[in-house]
């Protein structure tokens, strides 16, 4: 009966990481993607233009990310959708495993968390790159995700709206510049709110969350406030990744209805391993798990550096600084930390 009950309540999550997508080949195509049916009516441009952005191997990192450093990449390219006659939507309708589709409902949160690694190339003006999509015919984005490199192509800003396009605009929000941010790997988290009432569902972005903590007490949050009609029941909702210039690697899309079983992986209160441990330490160059297993230690922007099995005290010959450390103990435990190595 025990075990019924945990999975009839376990927490669906829609997982894409593009595991079996060939590499060089399109994204659409590839597991139900498919470009956006907004094509050209007039003089207004569709989304439909340019080309598909293109699938590369190699995974990114986040420290405490379920998702993290699992299967390839999808490359949107810096050139394709910096004039307006090459901008292009790619769409994936959110289908959870069991083949069951999400629906936004009053009272109910949706989270998208994904990595993105952006390239020095990208644009220096304000461009979406990820969004929330509502129409199974068109393109109705609620909740639109945006950046912008500086001139010197090495910090970055984040910005979030509902669905406003223009930088100008009074409810468009910026984040704080990410000094440095730019060739590192960043955790981004959309939530769709379904607030009770007309026109005023909320959207929220968290940058870089700090997985130790829960959701109320995370600091780095956008919240979007221009006024849209909320997106409505009856169609299932989808995610877009849109070629709008911002030249960026993207990788562990997931989706669901829960902080915890998009970001940690957590379904249920019961039997679940350890996370982000603070019990891993460093002492000069010796890190120290207090038990034997395998560890895997990255630099601040996600590359591992050291790979190495451990008996509770391993001495390396890493460099003076700040790291990642991923450890599986060998009864299964799993810890991860931040450490400095002096």
């Amino acid at each position: 009966m025990c075990v019924i009950a945990l999975t009839m309540n376990a927490q669906k999550v829609f997982v894409e990481n593009f595991a079996t997508a060939t590499v060089n080949g399109n994204l659409e195509g590839y597991n139900n993607w498919y470009v956006s049916l907004k094509s050209t009516v007039g003089s207004t441009l569709g989304d439909n233009m340019g080309v598909s952005p293109k699938i590369a191997s190699g995974t990114l990192f986040y420290l405490g990310y379920v998702g993290s450093d699992l299967g390839n990449l999808a490359v949107l390219d810096s050139v394709v959708g910096i004039t307006d006659d090459t901008k292009r939507i790619s769409t994936k309708v959110v289908t959870f495993a069991s083949g069951d589709t999400l629906k936004p409902i009053e009272g109910q949160k949706i989270y998208a968390a994904f990595l993105v690694n952006f390239s020095s190339h990208g644009a220096r003006s304000v461009r979406d790159f990820f969004t929330f999509e509502g129409s199974a015919t068109s393109s109705s984005t609620r909740g639109r995700l945006f950046a912008k490199l500086n001139t010197a192509g090495t910090d970055i800003t984040f910005a979030l709206s509902k669905n406003s396009s223009s930088a100008t605009t009074s409810p468009y929000i910026s984040s704080n510049v990410f000094v440095g941010g730019v060739g590192q790997t960043h955790l981004l988290v959309m939530c769709y709110n379904g607030v009770s009432g007309a026109s005023n569902d909320e959207i929220s972005l968290y940058i870089d969350p700090d997985l130790s903590l829960p959701e109320s007490q995370q600091v780095n949050k956008l919240v979007a406030t221009d006024v849209q009609t909320d997106y409505g029941v009856t169609v299932p909702i989808r995610i877009n990744l849109r070629q709008r210039g911002m030249g960026a690697q993207i990788g562990g899309i997931r989706v669901g209805t829960s902080w915890n079983s998009v970001l940690l992986g957590i379904s249920s209160g019961v039997n679940q391993t350890e996370r982000n441990s603070s019990n891993i330490s460093a002492t000069g160059n010796t890190i120290i798990t207090t038990e034997s297993g395998n560890l895997k230690v990255y630099n601040l922007a996600g590359k591992e550096v050291l790979s190495s099995k451990t008996e509770g005290k391993l001495a390396t010959m890493l460099s003076k600084g700040l790291y990642l450390v991923r450890f599986v103990g060998s009864e299964g435990t799993v810890k991860s930390a931040k450490i400095e190595i002096n």
